[in-house]
């Protein structure tokens, strides 16, 4: 946006490798343009990278997985609990040490499975801190949810860290503030429901 609003004269220069790089932090944290919180601006940002020579097959290249990091997003699935209908949180192994964007990358691919509206998805970054990152399909808050565990972030993408804790009891304080959020809102509706009939 802001090379598009710039003066003309001087035209902000921007190589194409530069240009690829950003075109692909937009289709990462885009999802591909699949992100409900993709708009126009969006798009707008990647015609003004494509006017700059970004090219998209590299842009996706980058973005491609080492065949470890492959097997460890399969196996951190292959965890997956549903603690309410359409909610699941995976779990990585104790002793191995995620990279963030792995765990958003883990939540990323479970929101492409049918009938789930939300992912949250514990792992230890560092020895000792372990983080949830959340993602929805924006008919769940997980923002709110990521706050009240003491995180933050955005309606369909959040996160929470926990330093000098265990995952077993990061995944209990989860399962915790799901049960607190998810009766909450239920009750909320059947009262809603009740007062209507």
């Amino acid at each position: 946006e802001m090379i598009r609003y710039a003066t003309a004269n001087p035209r902000i220069e921007l190589k194409p490798t530069f240009a690829t790089i950003m075109l692909a932090g937009i289709f990462l944290d885009s999802n591909y343009f699949k992100s409900k919180s993709t708009g126009m601006r969006t798009f707008e940002a990647a015609e003004v990278l494509k006017d700059y020579g970004a090219d998209n097959s590299v842009a996706d290249d980058y973005l491609k997985d080492e065949f470890e990091e492959y097997s460890l997003i399969t196996k951190i699935i292959a965890t997956m609990q549903t603690p309410h209908y359409g909610i699941v949180y995976c779990v990585s192994d104790e002793h191995d040490i995620i990279e963030r964007s792995t765990l958003a990358k883990v939540g990323n691919q479970v929101m492409q499975l049918k009938g789930i509206n939300a992912c949250f998805v514990v792992g230890k970054t560092e020895e000792k801190v372990i983080r949830i990152s959340a993602r929805s399909d924006g008919t769940v808050n997980v923002q709110l949810l990521c706050e009240k565990m003491g995180g933050g972030g955005h309606f369909t993408s959040a996160a929470a860290v926990f330093p000098s804790q265990t995952i077993e009891k990061v995944v209990k304080t989860l399962t915790d503030t799901l049960d607190q959020y998810l009766d909450a809102a239920r009750n909320s509706v059947n009262s809603e429901g009740g007062e209507g009939q």
